[in-house]
């Protein structure tokens, strides 16, 4: 009976308790605890390197991450030294050669990369001291071999070289520059005339200066105790010498006065890449980090639901993304927001997200978006806690900015207690909406709707690297596009009068070249054939000799009816408008066709200054492409072709050729050098040999490459 009645009486309030639960009432959000993170003390070893030391035994894993925190120089004329010499610091050691040392690494089931600040190397724990004697080695002793400085810097030359395909490469350089300004370390940029300046004794003197322990954090993970700890640093790390103390300048970050329109043409862009961009007085733990960080995430932080992503993409459709970045540092940090977007709008959306920077400078921010914002970044934090990089990460941290022990125990506390009223001020100090840069990479067509951006109302225009570049200058009285080719037609036949031009043209009516380049990335020599021959004849033969395998790259051909071309097994024939463009003439030289081609526009846009010399500029706009030449004004030749077009996925292609050490060959005045810069790839060809014949008889025309793969084989023989 007793039972019973104590069942009944437990029913009885547990109904009492569900009938008082009101279910139409959201629950109350508890306030963000503190939170237990442990941060480790660093040690000190005799030679200055601090050690910090995150236990995890989950695994028998150990992990090293060596940062050297040497401070920011300029590096003048020599700007990407310190980009070299991280790729080359995992280039081998004087003990063991760097296909060795990759074997060993390999064997062992261990990781090791490099950078300009150290390294990162893991294996299990059974094999840490086979991984720390490499390591060892590496600080001791690197190798900084003469083939491999050779093979980054090619490596570099092709990075820059895809630079004029990469409009956002271009964004970064350019904000970067107006940014920081040009006597500041972070608005120096590596160009390819800073890379020819770089030697490997640059490369090794840089090693020697900065690469030192006294200004160096090692950060050490995994499944260890104190005493394995001491025991690595003592054995593999404290015998690496101390350097010299190495003291921080101060730079100055010259204030953007006004908004300041920044432009680089990209022809055939469909897109423009804008970035509106400032410095930022902001350094790693300042209190106003965190309520930074949240303000960004309203703005345009990531999320669809921030405002510039709200507005541009699903308002507006002007992109698929429009995104904002506060960026804190210890010398100057950075503000920035933009996007992609089509070229018919860039103007429209510049003026919404200089009108979103205001607004949220202006206006409160509402409940939603903060509560919701609040959440997004709680969440983002107790997940990043689940990995013991991430208190490895806060450790350095604290221990490299002097933050406050309970920097990261008590960040969401004071997430938590941020106000609408504190991102106010914050905008209001922080961001710039008036004295602001304006980046944007597109297609000229657009630069002047952008001038009323600026608060002066002129465009400063650069090129790839943020170096200022002139206008075109207009050309002088008389001077047109059709005078150009028919100029670079009389100087390519070396003829003076039309009457030379007339016997000139019946002794040249087929040209054979062949070129040979050599791909030192990809250890490869490719030989290139190609004729031409009156009016509208062509063939072409690529031919690539490697250690993956020797072969046919290309075979193209026309005999001025019939052609086609083969892409592996796969022979194409010319048909339809591909046939009758290849109708067309184009020998000896196409440009003066092109006045009786109604599917070509031709524009004479002015004189260019490139590099100190002068060229006419003119735009060839076709079908499928727009090619941009460029004429040397004193030689009259053809120094530069660049082609845009769309592959078959309607994604920009860029093809750059430069054309060098014009020669007399058989009485026409012809390039012996040509570079192709096909989207970053980079390919240096020189003239083997080459042959002017009065006939048209060859018979790769038709097709038939046996003569030319017999000529090809004897040149690879020598």
């Amino acid at each position: 009976m007793k039972k019973l009645l104590l069942i009944l009486t437990i029913i009885s309030l547990s109904s009492s308790v569900i009938a008082q639960l009101d279910r139409s009432v959201v629950p109350t959000a508890q306030p963000n605890p503190e939170i237990k993170i442990e941060i480790p003390e660093s040690m000190t070893f005799s030679n200055g390197l601090e050690v910090i030391m995150v236990e995890n035994h989950k695994q028998p894993v150990v992990s090293f991450q060596l940062f050297v925190d040497y401070p920011e120089e300029m590096q003048g004329e020599l700007a990407g030294v310190n980009s070299i010499f991280g790729e080359l610091l995992s280039a081998g050691t004087q003990r063991t050669p760097k296909d060795q040392f990759d074997e060993q690494i390999d064997y062992i089931g261990a990781t090791f990369s490099t950078n300009s600040r150290g390294f990162y190397a893991s294996s299990l724990k059974k094999h840490t001291s086979k991984l720390l004697t490499l390591v060892n080695e590496v600080l001791m002793s690197p190798a900084f071999p003469q083939e491999d400085f050779d093979r980054v810097v090619s490596q570099y030359e092709s990075s820059l070289a895809a630079t004029a395909s990469d409009a956002g490469t271009i964004s970064s350089n350019v904000s970067s520059v107006v940014n920081y300004g040009a006597n500041h370390p972070y608005g120096e940029v590596m160009t390819d005339v800073t890379l020819a300046n770089i030697s490997l004794d640059d490369v090794k003197a840089f090693h020697k200066k900065y690469f030192v322990p006294n200004h160096a954090y090692l950060v050490i993970v995994g499944d260890i105790t104190k005493d394995d700890v001491k025991r690595y640093a003592s054995e593999y790390f404290e015998t690496w010498p101390k350097g010299e103390e190495l003291t921080a300048a101060d730079y100055a970050v010259p204030p953007a006065k006004g908004n300041n329109v920044y432009f680089v043409n990209k022809p055939g862009a469909v897109q423009s890449v804008i970035n509106i961009t400032h410095s930022v007085k902001l350094t790693p733990g300042h209190e106003d980090e965190i309520k930074l960080n949240l303000l960004n995430q309203v703005l345009g932080g990531g999320s669809f639901s921030a405002r510039l992503m709200s507005n541009l993409r699903e308002d507006k459709a002007y992109t698929y993304g429009c995104y904002s970045n506060f960026n804190s540092d210890k010398l100057i940090g950075s503000f920035s927001a933009g996007g992609s977007f089509r070229n018919e709008v860039s103007d429209s959306a510049i003026v919404q997200i200089l009108a979103e920077i205001a607004r949220i400078a202006d206006e409160e921010v509402l409940d939603n978006e903060l509560d919701l914002v609040k959440k997004s970044i709680t969440g983002a934090f107790a997940r990043s806690l689940e990995k013991p990089e991430t208190i490895a990460r806060f450790a350095l941290n604290t221990i490299r900015y002097n933050l406050p022990a309970d920097y990261y125990a008590t960040y969401l506390q004071k997430l938590e207690r941020i106000t609408k009223q504190d991102l106010i001020l914050v905008a209001s100090e922080y961001l710039s909406p008036k004295n602001i840069n304006i980046v944007v990479v597109g297609n000229e067509d657009i630069a002047e709707k952008l001038a009323v951006f600026d608060t002066d109302g002129k465009i400063t225009y650069k090129n790839y690297y943020g170096q200022d570049v002139e206008r075109l200058k207009e050309v002088e009285s008389g001077v047109t596009a059709e005078s150009i080719f028919n100029n670079y037609y009389m100087k390519t036949m070396m003829a003076t009068n039309e009457a030379e031009l007339a016997d000139k043209v019946k002794a040249a009516k087929q040209i054979e070249t062949i070129s040979k380049a050599e791909l030192k990335a990809y250890s490869a020599t490719i030989y290139m054939y190609s004729a031409e021959a009156e009016t509208n004849k062509t063939a072409a033969y690529v031919f690539m000799e490697s250690p993956m395998g020797s072969g046919a790259q290309q075979k193209e051909w026309f005999d001025g009816t019939l052609g086609g071309n083969v892409a592996g097994p796969i022979v194409n024939m010319y048909e339809g408008e591909e046939l009758e463009d290849k109708k067309k003439p184009n020998f000896p030289v196409k440009q003066i066709y092109y006045k009786d081609d109604a599917d070509v526009t031709v524009d004479l846009m002015g004189i260019a200054n490139i590099d100190d010399v002068e060229y006419y500029k003119i735009k060839i706009t076709g079908k499928e492409a727009t090619i941009i030449e460029f004429y040397d004004v004193k030689s009259g030749m053809l120094m530069i072709s660049e082609t845009y077009g769309t592959n078959e996925n309607d994604e920009p292609t860029t093809a750059i050729i430069k054309f060098d050490n014009y020669e007399e060959n058989s009485g026409l005045y012809l390039p012996k050098n040509t570079t192709i810069n096909n989207e970053g790839l980079l390919i240096e060809f020189e003239v083997v040999s080459r042959k002017i014949s009065k006939k048209v008889k060859s018979k790769a025309f038709s097709g038939n490459f046996k003569k030319v793969e017999k000529v090809i084989g004897k040149l690879m023989k020598g």
